[in-house]
């Protein structure tokens, strides 16, 4: 599994790299698109190790999901720090916003960590707020309907993690 686990960890120089490349914009939505490529290679590497009986460890459940929140996060405090497009970045990271307190529901509802996975909702959500970075940084006019097609996507994304929570719990 360390090699899904590597490609998952790899997104965080990338966004470092994203923080340092600011105002090379083909090099920005570039390091985009590579962090995307490795959001969707880790799973399928973990999934292709797991036929091959591969089991620990097994983290990616709450790595991925995780360093995905770090990525966005350092994207977004660097497009911030540049541009001052609050609005479209807020947007962005609307999903983030509302997952903390999903996060505290699912711990006070002591459902194991283990149980909630990403779901075709969750993955379309990360897709547009990647898309939505990249083009922020390349098509500036465009920020604010790219950052909406996030949020719609992110908002809706917790909203059924929330159902999944509460109906695992009340089960």
């Amino acid at each position: 599994m360390w090699i899904a686990h590597a490609l998952t960890l790899v997104r965080l120089p990338i966004a470092i790299g994203f923080w340092l490349a600011y105002g090379h914009v083909a090099w920005m939505v570039g390091l985009v698109a590579l962090a995307a490529l490795t959001d969707t290679l880790d799973g399928t590497v973990a999934r292709a190790m797991k036929r091959r009986g591969a089991r620990a460890p097994d983290i990616g459940g709450w790595l991925d999901p995780l360093v995905d929140k770090l990525f966005v996060a350092i994207a977004i405090a660097a497009i911030g720090w540049h541009t001052r497009a609050w609005l479209a970045l807020g947007l962005v990271g609307a999903r983030e916003l509302l997952f903390v307190p999903l996060s505290a529901l699912y711990v006070a509802r002591q459902v194991p960590v283990r149980e909630l996975h990403a779901d075709p909702l969750g993955k379309a959500a990360t897709v547009a707020q990647f898309v939505a970075l990249g083009v922020i940084v390349a098509a500036p006019a465009w920020a604010v309907v790219a950052g909406s097609g996030a949020a719609v996507l992110g908002i809706a994304a917790v909203g059924h993690y929330v159902r999944v929570v509460l109906a695992r719990k009340s089960a």
